[in-house]
């Protein structure tokens, strides 16, 4: 089975190019002390807003330039996909698995609870997800535990939604009625029969959420209500070059560059992902 897993990643190239981004993000993230030619937070202002080395201007010390402070912005690149990891990876587990567990129990037992639920998740809809978030975080303030605690607030709704969906179709069949039929307890049938079955469109999901974490993270960052200014990340590196993009366009193009890349790569994986788990959509 890994074997043929494995073929058809490779025969997917579009798959096999995002893997390996996303292979890169995890090296980088794990060995950050290890590829960085610096430490991301020194910074030396007779060596701000170096352009990159290839330009006649550029230095051979700093592969990718300076920012406004003399920081080397392949450093803070590198350190940089620590946060955006992290955050992506953990607020996807927290919601996914907050909203799985309310989608089974809305989708299986019906009556109020699930009620309930759809209207809860019908109210948060209505509000603009990076809105929301915004509103949160102001009260919250910035920090990294304030920035994962808020995406995994907002962002359980999906889970809710599909998993609920997917049960109210499993609940029906031959199997959960079998095993009804057989005395089987309600936690056994829910999380014994039906949830293997809805794990594969969870992962997937989750796959392709995790980019758009990233992305809040970022965008949270770029306005000042994210993770704190002294943790390089990909979102105040954007947020500290915006009033240097006309004279110095690299401070914001390569983290820029280094966001567009690490979400492609999810992107790709995940609608790979799609293929091989769902056999609705398997391609020969």
């Amino acid at each position: 089975m890994k074997n043929k897993t494995l073929k058809m990643l490779i025969k997917r190239k579009t798959a096999l190019a995002g893997a390996i981004i996303i292979l890169i993000v995890v090296v980088s993230a794990i060995l950050a002390p290890v590829f960085s030619p610096y430490d991301p937070n020194e910074s030396d202002l007779n060596k701000r807003l170096l352009p990159p080395s290839w330009d006649d201007e550029g230095s051979s010390e700093h592969l990718l330039g300076t920012d406004h402070l003399g920081r080397d912005i392949l450093s803070r690149i590198i350190y940089g996909t620590r946060i955006s990891l992290l955050v992506g990876i953990i607020t996807v587990l927290l919601s996914g698995i907050f909203g799985t567990v309310l989608g089974l129990l809305g989708g299986y037992y019906r009556g109020f609870l699930d009620s309930f639920l759809m209207r809860l998740t019908e109210v948060q809809l209505a509000f603009p997800f990076i809105l929301l978030a915004l509103a949160i975080m102001s009260v919250l303030g910035p920090g990294l535990r304030n920035v994962i605690l808020v995406l995994s607030i907002t962002g359980w709704v999906m889970y809710s939604r599909l998993v609920r969906g997917e049960v109210l179709l499993l609940r029906e069949l031959e199997y959960v009625k079998a095993a009804k039929a057989l005395g089987q307890k309600n936690g056994k049938i829910i999380f014994g029969h039906i949830l293997p079955n809805v794990f594969p469109t969870i992962v997937v999901v989750g796959t392709l959420r995790v980019a758009n974490m990233i992305i809040a993270e970022a965008s949270l960052t770029f306005l000042g209500l994210g993770v704190e200014s002294r943790i390089p990340t990909w979102g105040s590196m954007l947020a500290d070059g915006r009033g240097y993009i006309t004279s110095a366009w690299w401070v914001t193009a390569f983290p820029g560059i280094a966001i567009m890349l690490t979400v492609l790569g999810i992107n790709l994986v995940g609608d790979w992902l799609r293929d091989v788990l769902d056999p609705r959509l398997k391609t020969s």
